[in-house]
């Protein structure tokens, strides 16, 4: 038979078992070894191929259970052979001796008080305080797996900032010796880095993050700043804009730009093929 378990030694423990036989008694072929991944990327389970040595213990064949049904019928048939029939004077004594033996009992059918909590500001404050733990153990759960990455990877980086910023995203600084290098050419490390920790950070905990590394989301927020200024140009000018295509985080950065300064406008995200713009434009009035 074919098992799989995510650990080599918890395969054959359950093979032995369903196998009734001891682990040193089983014949196996590994046909893939396990592999634990990281952050839930990559994980493989073991999968083995293993037979018993030994015969079981237990016979499922047809014949063995036709047996064992047959000597059960037999043996009930022998008991239950000499078993004098219940006549009516034996019934009624023993309903009489029931009635007699059983004892009477008082039950209360007074309602139970209702209790009504007129202050709910002790549910309010255990609600609260369930919440703030509940973001503690996020932000240490995010720090405990951060730190394995990091610890993976050969660049001399550290943690300098974690934490959530509001309900909706959580904000991670990393600052150190090998900065410039982990943000790589134009940002595609960066880039690489932000899409992994947010595929993980977004699955599991419905957060979207933001990514610093040095200094490097600063100066990109600056530059896209700088940029959206030609675009509320054209807005004030036509009414309407379109930016370049922007990718990661400065798509978030842009659309929070512009709708901040337009707020009576539609500001939003189009997406062509595998490229992403932030547009400007009127609401659409519906005709009367």
């Amino acid at each position: 038979m074919k098992i799989e378990a995510k650990k080599l030694q918890s395969a054959l423990t359950e093979a032995a078992e369903k196998l009734e036989c001891s682990v040193i008694d089983l014949e196996y072929e590994i046909l893939q070894n396990p592999k634990p991944g990281f952050l839930g990327f990559f994980a493989r389970n073991a999968i083995i191929e293993v037979r018993s040595k030994k015969k079981p213990k237990k016979d499922f064949s047809k014949n063995a259970s036709k047996k064992s049904y047959e000597a059960k019928n037999e043996h009930f048939e022998k008991s239950h052979k000499h078993t004098p029939h219940a006549t009516k004077e034996n019934k009624n004594e023993d309903e009489n001796k029931t009635k007699e033996e059983k004892p009477y009992t008082i039950t209360n059918t007074t309602p139970k008080p209702k209790y009504v909590v007129k202050n709910d500001a002790i549910f309010d404050s255990f609600h609260q305080e369930s919440k703030e733990q509940s973001k503690e153990n996020i932000v240490s759960e995010i720090k405990l797996g951060l730190d394995k990455l990091l610890k993976a990877g050969e660049f001399k980086i550290e943690i300098s900032e974690l934490n959530l910023q509001d309900d909706n995203s959580v904000y991670i600084k990393l600052d150190g010796e090998d900065a410039a290098l982990l943000i790589g050419k134009e940002g595609y490390r960066y880039k690489a880095l932000s899409y992994l920790l947010h595929n993980w950070i977004n699955t599991k905990y419905k957060l979207l993050i933001r990514l610093e590394i040095s200094e490097f989301l600063k100066n990109q927020t600056q530059g896209i700043e700088f940029y959206l200024k030609s675009v509320i140009e054209k807005v004030e000018a036509t009414g309407r804009a379109q930016t370049k295509p922007l990718d990661g985080v400065l798509v978030k950065i842009a659309l929070e730009k512009l709708r901040e300064h337009f707020p009576k406008k539609y500001v939003g995200i189009r997406q062509q093929n595998d490229q992403k713009f932030v547009i400007v434009n009127d609401f659409l009035k519906k005709d009367e």
